[in-house]
């Protein structure tokens, strides 16, 4: 249901502004407007905090401290030592990059002297020359023999160093004043000079140096990677840190106002927790005054859920679509149970219904969920239960029928019976959807709207469904008559509730008689609705097939080939349920929702609202933070 809210206005001492924000945000009871709401970028020290969790946890094999519970005491009080443990890490990684990029460029001045290690004097000592000029390069296998021509034809010496499976490596020796000509010609023949700096040491000494440095260095780096794996067991502190600093840099987003002598703070309170917020300053010994009054007709109010564990998840499907505006019903109890039963109707399958059950049920129980992840698990959850509840009507078990009782229905073999469930199914959603029209009416004191809009199609389509019965189902020919005639006044009073209720705000004759064709013509969008339901039929119907094949697929190779056939059919039985398990509520997903949004709130939601949030902590590492210590009912923030 949508609980009432009041608007409240906080009043207090400028000394105690810091503990009214922790209270408020450990509490969640209060949600500040948004004119006390301003733009703050993170803190440095949470962004550093950030950079050194990514750091730790690539160097450990398995994620810890995540998920933890806290005590109240534990998340109000920063441990210091974990910041400064921060500051270290983050030197530590800088460090790390340093050693790996001398690494880098050792490996490559390394490599670059291998090929002319043979040279025995030093490469500097060879440019400073003073009559002979020596250059040192490498040129192409297949071009050495006519390069070596043409250095012979010019006078130059070439002296052969060494060679791989591409190059051949060269010391080419020529007289100082020959050095311009020499340049041109070594360029035609895509002769590469080394480019490397000139070492005082020979090229022996030099791959000695530096292969020692790579040693060292990859020392160097394996004792930083080993402190990373060494501070793992600091992970969950510095998982708490973080959502300490983004919980304190959440606090600092919220402004407040000022009296001469006093903050205040404006915002919403539930009507049902603004004695929570006043004991909870009380408990704090904390000087507030509180204004409480009702919410002005012209203001913006937020929506505030209560339902219970069974509903609850299905606000995640409603707030995709919209949140509730708070001046309406909550759809959220009629959608849930609606969309409970046509998911697993569409599943229908008593061993996937059952997969669905145990799967999530695990992931609930152990995998510590959250938010909409954690209600979109829960929906999963229950809606297995009526998957092996229609998989009992169906008597499917992963696409076998069971071969102890009759099937009640028979999607695959007889459709029609099924399809016609399907159409009950969507007449009963859509009067219950022009009920909460009603409804809703009601509550805005339009009643003559409600009984135009939703209560004349009530009666017709309720009508119908005595018409329908009447006439195809022997009951009796009294019976059938009073059935009949029953249907007949119903259909005639939702008929006569359009005609004079539909043009009620037009003056004219001719406004009244258009208004009252266009809502009877409106019986064909209400006919489209209805067939829509027969997608009910169609995903149980696909949801079986598939099964069904994979099966018959299955079976074949099963006994097509000895011992080979048996793995292969074993493949294909996992493979092509799992494929089946996966599209099946996938598509169960998106068509019961599909109804919901269309068909059902199409006829009697608005929409539009947004959603209490009220100043909370923000928590993405650690999973709860219980309030009170030493209580067996702690109240905890998640």
């Amino acid at each position: 249901m949508i609980v009432s809210m009041n608007k409240v206005k906080l009043f207090f001492m400028e000394d105690d502004q810091e503990a009214i924000l922790n209270e408020l945000q450990l509490n969640a009871l209060f949600m500040p407007d948004k004119k006390h709401f301003r733009q703050v970028n993170p803190s440095e020290d949470l962004i550093k905090v950030s950079k050194a969790i990514s750091i730790v946890e690539k160097y450990i094999k398995k994620p810890m401290g995540n998920n933890e519970t806290v005590s109240k005491l534990t998340f109000e009080k920063i441990n210091e030592d974990s910041l400064l443990l921060v500051q270290e890490i983050i030197e530590k990684q800088d460090l790390l990059f340093n050693y790996e990029d001398e690494k880098k460029n050792s490996l490559l001045k390394y490599k670059d002297l291998l090929p002319y290690k043979d040279l025995n004097v030093s490469e500097k000592r060879l440019n400073e020359l003073r009559f002979t000029k020596i250059l040192i390069g490498k040129i192409a296998i297949d071009k050495f023999e006519s390069f070596k021509g043409q250095m012979d034809s010019f006078g130059a010496f070439v002296e052969l160093i060494s060679t791989d499976d591409n190059f051949n490596y060269l010391a080419i020796i020529c007289d100082i004043d020959q050095k311009d000509q020499l340049t041109s010609l070594l360029e035609t023949n895509q002769f590469i000079p080394k480019t490397n700096e000139l070492y005082e040491k020979s090229n022996v000494e030099m791959i000695h140096y530096f292969n020692e440095s790579i040693n060292n260095l990859e020392n160097n780096i394996e004792q930083v990677k080993k402190y990373f794996e060494d501070i793992s067991h600091e992970l969950g502190n510095l998982k708490l840190l973080h959502d300490q600093l983004l919980s304190k840099d959440n606090r600092q987003t919220i402004t407040f106002q000022n009296t001469k002598e006093t903050l205040f703070v404006e915002g919403w309170v539930r009507s049902d927790q603004v004695d929570s917020l006043k004991h909870m300053l009380d408990e704090r010994l904390i000087d507030y005054e509180i204004e409480v009054r009702e919410p002005l007709n012209d203001e913006l109010i937020p929506t505030a859920l209560k339902n219970n564990k069974f509903v609850k998840p299905f606000e995640y499907i409603t707030n995709q679509y919209s949140a509730p505006s708070s001046r309406e019903v909550d759809p959220n109890p009629s959608m849930s149970f609606w969309y409970w039963i046509i998911f697993g109707i569409m599943m229908g399958d008593i061993g996937y219904g059952l997969v669905m059950v145990v799967l999530f049920g695990l992931a609930l129980k152990f995998a510590k969920l959250r938010g909409a992840m954690k209600d979109l698990v829960q929906i999963f959850f229950l809606t297995g239960i009526t998957a092996i509840l229609a998989g009992l009507v169906f008597a499917s078990f992963f696409g076998l029928t069971l071969p102890f009782y009759k099937p009640i229905l028979d999607p695959i073999n007889d459709p029609v019976p099924m399809l016609i469930v399907s159409i009950i199914l969507g007449v009963a959603h859509i009067i219950h959807g022009l009920i909460l029209k009603v409804i809703n009416s009601v509550r805005q004191k339009d009643l003559l709207g409600g009984l135009s809009d939703a209560g004349s199609w009530i009666f017709i389509l309720v009508g119908l469904s005595v018409f329908v019965v009447a006439t195809f189902i022997p009951l009796g020919d009294l019976v059938s008559n009073i059935l009949l005639y029953t249907s007949y006044v119903l259909m005639g009073i939702g008929v006569l509730l359009i005609i004079t209720l539909n043009g009620r705000e037009q003056k004219s004759i001719a406004g009244k008689f258009v208004s009252a064709f266009t809502g009877l013509y409106n019986a064909t969008s209400y006919l489209s609705d209805i067939l829509s339901y027969s997608r009910i039929l169609a995903l149980a119907l696909s949801t079986a097939v598939i099964a069904y094949t994979m099966n018959l697929l299955g079976t074949m190779v099963l006994g097509s080939i000895p011992v080979l056939g048996i793995l292969l059919g074993i493949v294909i039985y996992l493979i092509g349920h799992i494929f089946n398990f996966i599209m099946g509520m996938l598509s169960a997903y998106v068509h019961a929702g599909r109804l919901q949004y269309l068909e059902f709130y199409g006829k009697f939601y608005e929409g539009g609202g947004y959603l209490f949030e009220p100043l909370q902590l923000q928590l993405k590492y650690v999973y709860q933070v219980n309030l009170k210590e030493n209580n067996k009912n702690n109240k905890e923030i998640n």
